[in-house]
């Protein structure tokens, strides 16, 4: 079973992103379904409501472009390592980060991994 108590930077970035983007996708099409009648007449023919879904959906899924296009420029930069638990080339972020593909925490220099007991 796979680890999810750790999950890398970038992979945390592009979940929020696909998330962002399908409850933008699911916002707009409640807006029409509303003014359509589909689910309910109390907002049927309500203009000002259907808009202002559709707005609301238009900005989440544009926010979550951006978060597209910043985990994608960051994934550039960033070093890549080998993931001493899985042997797969993992990227990471800052000095702390986490396997994309098994979840072990990862760190970049060894005198400031913390001490682990056990």
């Amino acid at each position: 079973m796979k680890q999810t108590d750790h999950i890398s930077k970038i992979k945390r970035m592009r979940t929020w992103a696909n998330w962002n983007m399908g409850i933008g996708i699911v916002v707009m099409y409640l807006g029409y379904a509303f003014f359509a009648g589909y689910l309910g007449s109390f907002l049927e023919r309500s203009y000002l409501f259907m808009t202002l879904m559709l707005v609301l959906g238009f900005v989440m899924m544009m926010i979550s472009t951006v978060l597209f296009m910043i985990s994608g420029m960051v994934s550039t930069t960033s070093p890549q390592v080998k993931c001493p638990s899985c042997g797969k080339v993992t990227k990471m972020l800052g000095k702390e980060d986490a396997c994309m593909f098994c979840g072990q925490p990862l760190f970049l220099s060894d005198e400031e991994r913390p001490h682990q007991r056990g």
